[in-house]
């Protein structure tokens, strides 16, 4: 659970790190800021719809969720007031849980003079689509080892093997250099917290650019950093 890994609060059902004074001697956040960590390259990312869940009974109590500044929540994920609150959960929690504090971290580990490589993964099997909200926690793993048809079987299309042989050919460049650059792929940007790029694997392949949920985790980071 990054939220919980990087000193946000804690989601219910779900353990923060244990700081047990051997192998775990200070909270990551803290080792991280001190640059007390192995420094090594890192490939870190998040799904579109990445542990997007919550208790909320109605969109008041979800955003209830951002403190006094529930209004800017609402104005940033129900802009008209006509969202539901599914679709509300499902990226308001997403931004909240996962995916701005996995940024966070690689911002962190840029700052500590290491090269982070961010992702998003927002594919959504052909047969699936219509089906869920989007990528769903874990989603990416059949595809990062290359085992879409394994997993899903006959219904795997040529849209998902390519999709996972994109991906895991990064994995494997990254493995084997500490860079995921390789071949004839999109180029894989380093993070660099002062500029807006990141590279998502979507339905329309791997594309490479200006990150569209800037906005909304820009918001979370501030509430992060005035709770410091």
């Amino acid at each position: 659970m990054i939220l919980g890994i990087m000193g946000g609060p804690r989601v219910p059902g779900v353990a923060n790190s244990i700081v047990d004074g051997k192998l775990v001697t200070q909270p990551p956040k803290t080792a991280l800021r001190k640059g007390d960590w192995a420094k090594v390259p890192v490939i870190i990312g998040a799904n579109d719809a990445d542990l997007a869940v919550a208790p909320s009974q109605n969109k008041d109590d979800l955003f209830a969720l951002a403190g006094p500044r529930a209004a800017e929540a609402r104005a940033l994920y129900d802009p008209k007031g006509d969202a539901s609150l599914e679709q509300i959960t499902g990226t308001m929690l997403a931004d909240r849980t996962m995916i701005e504090p996995v940024r966070n971290v690689a911002n962190l580990v840029a700052a500590g003079g290491q090269r982070a490589y961010l992702f998003r993964f927002s594919y959504v099997a052909e047969s699936q689509r219509g089906k869920v909200p989007g990528a769903t926690h874990g989603a990416e793993i059949a595809y990062a080892f290359d085992a879409a048809p394994l997993v899903l079987g006959k219904s795997a299309t040529p849209s998902d093997i390519a999709i996972a042989a994109a991906m895991s050919g990064y994995w494997a460049d990254f493995a084997r250099s500490g860079d995921p650059n390789g071949g004839d792929r999109p180029k894989w940007p380093v993070n660099d917290p002062n500029v807006d790029r990141i590279i998502e694997f979507t339905n329309n392949g791997v594309v490479v650019g200006p990150d569209p949920f800037k906005p909304r985790l820009d918001f979370w980071k501030s509430i992060w950093d005035g709770r410091q």
